[in-house]
């Protein structure tokens, strides 16, 4: 049996109406294939909450780096709705963008691919909007119509405005600088389309380039007093379903992104099987309904109770799933409250985590972590991660957590993020998130889920991805709190500096030698006191100012010796303690004789009139709970009164 086919999705903005039906397409086409899909989600929700909660820190630009880890699940084809996610890329390039996939064929949605052999679907923008615009002028005589476009870095967006602008013209409408506003593509552009008005007071009519936006313009009009359809005519784009349900409902264009993803899909495994396949330009219908200014057919006797059925029916299955997003509204929160007090360990957490996931829907779950959070901050370099671990997943009722120095490595390497035995048994079809927390990922969480479940998870995402901060940070200072106490033991303060010195006192190196002690155990090393020769002829002779740059030099030739091979102190006014491994580059008789070559080379360039020398004595010894340093420094001593009978009688360089 072969290798089953893998086709990764990268859709932005996946929670808006557009995104959805192409997700839906997808997913129905992909259902009794044995194909596996895996989508890599941007969920984007900056706009949301400006418009609720006023100017907030924007981390939307973390979702940007999702689609990089599409790479990582070792995916045959692409299917890459380059619309809806490059609105939220700074400074795109197509070009650029799709090098990030080099070695993976594709197919691209809502955009022209930049090489001719490569395959895109895109809306027929401009014939769709052309429809729209003459009838705003042809049956309506419209004279000021103002436009909402999409993004300037959209292709979508600008095949339409070009679209308005030429229609316009052709039947002799004036388009001022003012008439044109961008907006994202979502519903909270209230701020926009308050713009438009006020610079256009006698506008009577607004083409949304979305049907998104139309929410907010609806809105707008509402509290200008004016009444939509009346007063001022209104149309979109997309014909998504709420547009059916406005008030009045929305004249627009429908484009069908549900088939475009159906299309898309059976092209992408085309595509992977080596079949040759062909770009196209999907054909959009003009739906015309009330916002415009048509007035709505009388309904026969006949027609209005078939219209009140199906009402009935729309209204019951609204009321059902408000009743379950209710549920699942309460019980998410609730669930992510109780993995936020999970602080024993991480495999109790992931444990936990993944036996909550599944219990609000998700019926396989998948967590990935990064090795360590990975900083990443607005306007920083980006760099995709090259390994995943696996550090829980929830599969056939059972749960498999692993231990840290266990998690299976997710890696191309190794197959990809479902190279795993228990991801293999069968198709699947997996939602990927982004787990973060401002600047810091997290990993990925992958779930198997519905599509109309995209938003709830979404949610639980965030909160999933303020867990593992909660828990990072709890973890932390419990190792704080450990070291703290193991610091206690010894000294009952924190290690401090010496002053004159800038390395550790008395108490900070005898913390670090027992904490060295302890890091090593098992392993050889030496524990030393050095003795600057003759401090107090220095001091008597020179000055005690010149007595303290003599302890500085000994200090420095110390600590550059050492290197990071241990620590070192001073231990009291000319004394000083080192403690190192036993190492090939560095044993005993090396580090002696290295501070012996390197106090000659500065005395002999140093201009000083008196020598700078060290005395040393060492001892060997084995890291363990069992040593005695009080009685180790005592023999050190030993050793540093037998070198000390060789040192310089003198330290003047006028009596040699």
């Amino acid at each position: 049996m072969g290798k089953r086919l893998t086709v990764g999705v990268l859709i932005g903005n996946a929670h808006t109406s557009h995104p959805t039906g192409l997700i839906n397409g997808i997913c129905d086409s992909a259902k009794g294939r044995d194909v596996n899909v895996v989508f890599f989600l941007g969920t984007q929700s900056t706009a949301f909450y400006k418009q609720l909660a006023g100017k907030r820190e924007d981390f939307d630009y973390q979702y940007n780096t999702i689609y990089d880890y599409a790479m990582l699940a070792n995916v045959d084809v692409l299917i890459i709705a380059y619309g809806s996610l490059c609105i939220f890329e700074e400074n795109h390039d197509l070009k650029r963008f799709l090098e990030r996939f080099s070695g993976v064929p594709y197919i691209l949605l809502e955009d022209v691919a930049p090489d001719d052999q490569d395959v895109y679907l895109i809306a027929d923008n401009y014939d769709g909007m052309r429809q729209c615009v003459e009838h705003m002028i042809l049956e309506h005589d419209y004279r000021k119509i103002c436009y909402l476009s999409g993004p300037k870095d959209n292709r979508d967006a600008m095949e339409r405005l070009k679209a308005y602008r030429d229609t316009m013209g052709k039947y002799g409408r004036f388009v001022g600088t003012d008439m044109v506003a961008y907006g994202n593509y979502s519903e909270y552009v209230d701020d926009i389309v308050e713009e438009l008005f006020e610079k256009n007071p006698d506008v009577d009519a607004i083409i949304s380039a979305n049907d998104e936006m139309t929410t907010a313009v609806y809105r707008v009009c509402e509290q200008h007093g004016m009444q939509v359809g009346c007063d001022i005519g209104v149309t979109g784009f997309d014909n998504t379903e709420r547009s059916g349900y406005a008030d009045p409902p929305l004249t627009t264009i429908a484009q069908d992104s549900y088939n475009m993803g159906r299309i898309a899909f059976e092209k992408a495994c085309n595509i992977a099987s080596g079949k040759t396949e062909t770009s196209a330009r999907l054909p959009v219908d003009f739906i015309q309904r009330e916002s415009c200014g048509c007035s709505n057919r009388v309904l026969n006797k006949e027609e209005q109770e078939e219209e009140r059925y199906v009402n009935e029916m729309k209204l019951r299955d609204t009321v059902e799933e408000l009743r379950q997003f209710q549920h699942k509204a309460w019980m998410g929160p609730f669930l992510m409250r109780d993995l936020m007090q999970e602080t024993r360990d991480e495999k109790h957490f992931f444990s936990k985590a993944v036996k909550a996931l599944h219990e609000v829907g998700a019926r396989s779950v998948r967590i990935y972590v990064l090795k360590r959070p990975l900083i990443y901050k607005k306007g920083s370099k980006w760099k995709a991660p090259t390994q995943l671990y696996l550090a829980a997943r929830y599969h056939k009722n059972k749960v498999t957590t692993y231990d840290v120095k266990d998690r299976p490595v997710m890696d191309l390497k190794h197959g990809g993020m479902f190279a795993d035995k228990s991801s293999n048994d069968r198709a699947y079809i997996y939602m990927n998130f982004l787990l973060f927390e401002g600047t810091r990922q997290y990993g990925i969480m992958s779930l198997e889920i519905e599509p109309d479940a995209i938003s709830y998870f979404y949610l639980l995402s965030l909160q999933f991805g303020t867990s593992l901060r909660f828990f990072e940070m709890s973890r932390r200072e419990i190792e704080s709190r450990q070291k703290l106490k193991e610091k206690n033991e010894v000294l009952g303060v924190i290690a401090s500096y010496d002053e004159l010195t800038g390395i550790y006192n008395r108490r900070g190196i005898m913390e670090n030698l027992v904490e060295f002690n302890h890091a090593h155990a098992g392993e050889r090393a030496y524990l030393l006191i050095g003795d600057l020769d003759h401090l107090k002829q220095i001091n008597d002779i020179y000055g005690h100012t010149e007595g303290d740059c003599a302890i500085r030099t000994c200090a420095g030739i110390l600590k550059e010796v050492l290197g990071e091979y241990g620590d070192i102190g001073r231990f009291g006014g000319d004394e000083f303690i080192a403690v190192f491994l036993d190492k090939e580059e560095l044993n005993r008789d090396i580090f002696i004789q290295t501070i012996h070559e390197k106090c000659e080379i500065y005395n002999e360039n140093s201009g000083k009139p008196y020598y700078v020398n060290l005395s040393m004595g060492a001892v060997e010894f084995v890291c363990g709970e069992k040593n005695d340093f009080k009685e180790m420094l005592r023999h050190a001593d030993e050793f540093l009164y037998q070198a000390k009978q060789s040192r310089r009688k003198s330290i003047r360089k006028d009596e040699v």
